[in-house]
């Protein structure tokens, strides 16, 4: 079955990302900057249980889908930047969703 794309009215947001390069040794370097449009950003921390109790890991998820989303060219990099409300967060994780074979929409937890 083939899931419809993410409607517009539910991708809100846009988003600056800047995606990584390397660790040049006095520090990590990214690529220029990049608008993503049509996305949703969910400034809501993410929680995950640990022997210690609970840590915290992330402070947003940002929703990108594959046909409605525009921006990206791949997968997006961990370590890379997003800026968003004069916030700067940091890719920790993708989930990629699939419709089928193919991406249907990335879920990034930000940090």
């Amino acid at each position: 079955m083939k899931l419809k794309p993410i409607p517009l009215k539910l991708l809100p947001n846009s988003v600056t990302y800047y995606a990584y390069s390397e660790d040049t040794g006095e520090g990590s370097s990214w690529g220029s900057a990049t608008t993503l449009s049509n996305v949703k950003v969910d400034e809501q921390k993410q929680f995950i249980s640990s022997l210690n109790g609970r840590e915290i890991m992330g402070k947003a998820m940002l929703f990108y889908d594959c046909t409605n989303s525009s921006g990206l060219t791949g997968i997006p990099l961990n370590e890379s930047k997003i800026l968003f409300n004069g916030r700067t967060y940091y890719v920790v994780d993708t989930d990629i969703l699939r419709s089928e074979e193919t991406p249907h929409h990335y879920e990034i937890l930000l940090k």
